[in-house]
């Protein structure tokens, strides 16, 4: 996490990110993640509307063997950091993924409470839609949703600061899939 801090109060000259550059720079990512970031591969994350340093973060802890998954590893060793900001401004750039509707409606009821109750808004926003470092929830795939969070429940993935490990592990499956199908409604 020192790391984190240290690049952010850093003075390094680094080029604005390129929303035109990291499109091109992003056909690797375009076989699982899609052009525009919608994921048509189940359990496989959506990128578009993600905020720019939440994508630099996560290829950031991809390249520093901090996250593991999926071959992200091997891919983010490949980038710059110039690379990384550019195709996380492109990914940003696009529209956000479309909500899934026609969902359990229950399960999306109970899936608002839980995200009130453990307070989710006050990071991911208040339609879930990310900020800053936080990702994106909202429109994400079901699947990845629920991976991503038992994997933090369990310690599996570790996360920036511990804030989301700690908030996962009083969740139950249950409440997880029902968060999942929640945010997946949201646009």
């Amino acid at each position: 996490m020192a790391f984190f801090f240290i690049l952010l109060s850093t003075d390094i000259a680094w080029a604005a990110p390129d929303a035109i550059a990291g499109k091109d720079k992003a056909q690797v990512c375009a076989a699982c993640h899609g052009d525009k970031g919608v994921s048509s591969i189940t359990g496989t994350p959506h990128l578009a509307a993600q905020p720019q340093l939440s994508i630099f973060y996560q290829l950031l802890q991809f390249r520093d063997q901090r996250r593991k998954g999926g071959g992200m590893e091997a891919i983010a060793a490949t980038l710059s950091e110039q690379d990384m900001r550019d195709i996380a401004a492109h990914y940003a750039s696009q529209p956000a993924p479309p909500p899934h509707t026609g969902g359990d409606a229950e399960k999306i009821a109970r899936g608002q409470q839980i995200a009130q109750q453990q307070y989710c808004s006050s990071c991911h926003g208040a339609q879930l839609q990310g900020q800053k470092h936080v990702p994106r929830l909202s429109g994400q795939s079901s699947e990845y949703f629920v991976t991503q969070l038992r994997n933090l429940r369990s310690g599996a993935r570790a996360d920036m600061d511990g804030t989301m490990a700690s908030a996962a592990r009083s969740l139950t499956d249950e409440e997880i899939e029902a968060m999942a199908v929640y945010a997946r409604s949201l646009p």
